[in-house]
């Protein structure tokens, strides 16, 4: 199976080594997370560059999505451990969000308002749990099956890769009904993220590759990034470059606005799964 199934199927392996950092984001840079699939750890990647350290993230077993909050606060899908973690951005303790029944969460977002999406891959569902303390909630979709990524757009309406049909779904903020979204070829959808301009990126995971919808129409295209192996988890840094989680290459591409893709230089990278920058620093 491709990496998703990977995800929830690979043997466990011990926590690298690393320095722990309970430090916030940079004020005036956009630091760079990581979720380091096979070495249970998330590392953060310096403003402008520099050595990675590992954020303080205690007894992770495969961790996958990520989503960072205005505060500093990361959650961090602990998927081998069935469970969803805080990691505050003030350096406090870390925490567990208060779930029910979770099993193999992947996919995180967070709305403006602070409210939690979970998908909840092999419930083949995706669950809110609300900023306010009311407790979790199942997101009314149908036919989902294993649920991978998850995305926001500027309106609230939540984008889900539905990875074993091959498809992505939107849901509306306003309650309507759930509609697929006109994205063509795809093969087991992983990661989904939106730039500044409405535009909707797909990892297309089956078929190696990450593709773009346009928000006004027009033509998908496919991200000029070559040589991707199970491309995963994606996002936007503050220049309005693209990075990529080529999960089966121990990487991480960087695809600038200008210019031809690179590697991200993060040395010692087993399965990168997951991405995420502060909000409001990314896109274009």
């Amino acid at each position: 199976m491709a990496a998703a199934l990977l995800l929830c199927a690979a043997p466990f392996a011990s926590a690298a080594p690393g320095t722990a950092d309970r430090h916030p984001p940079a004020h005036g840079g956009a630091p760079l997370y990581i979720s380091d699939y096979a070495d249970n750890t998330v590392l953060r990647l310096p403003p402008g560059g520099g050595d990675p350290v590992t954020v303080a993230a205690s007894g992770l077993t495969r961790p996958t999505g990520m989503a960072l909050a205005p505060s500093g606060d990361l959650y961090i899908a602990d998927t081998g451990n069935n469970r969803v973690v805080r990691v505050p951005g003030d350096g406090g303790p870390q925490t567990t969000v208060d779930t029910t029944g979770l099993s193999r969460p992947i996919g995180l977002a967070l709305n403006a308002a602070g409210d939690l999406y979970i998908a909840d891959s092999f419930n083949d569902r995706v669950v809110k749990v609300p900023a306010d303390g009311s407790g979790q909630v199942t997101v009314p979709t149908s036919g989902l099956l294993h649920p991978n990524g998850l995305a926001l757009d500027g309106a609230g309406n939540l984008y889900v890769a539905d990875f074993v049909n091959d498809r992505v779904v939107k849901v509306p903020a306003d309650g309507g009904p759930q509609t697929t979204v006109p994205v063509t070829g795809l093969s087991q959808p992983t990661g989904l993220a939106f730039d500044r301009r409405g535009d909707l990126f797909v990892s297309d995971s089956g078929n190696d590759r990450v593709v773009r919808l346009p928000a006004g129409g027009g033509p998908q295209r496919v991200v000029p990034a070559t040589g991707l192996n199970s491309p995963y988890g994606l996002a936007f840094g503050p220049t309005g470059a693209l990075y990529i989680a080529d999960f089966n290459n121990d990487r991480v591409v960087e695809v600038p606005v200008r210019g031809g893709p690179r590697t991200v230089p993060v040395a010692g990278l087993h399965t990168p799964a997951g991405l995420a920058v502060p909000p409001g620093r990314e896109g274009y």
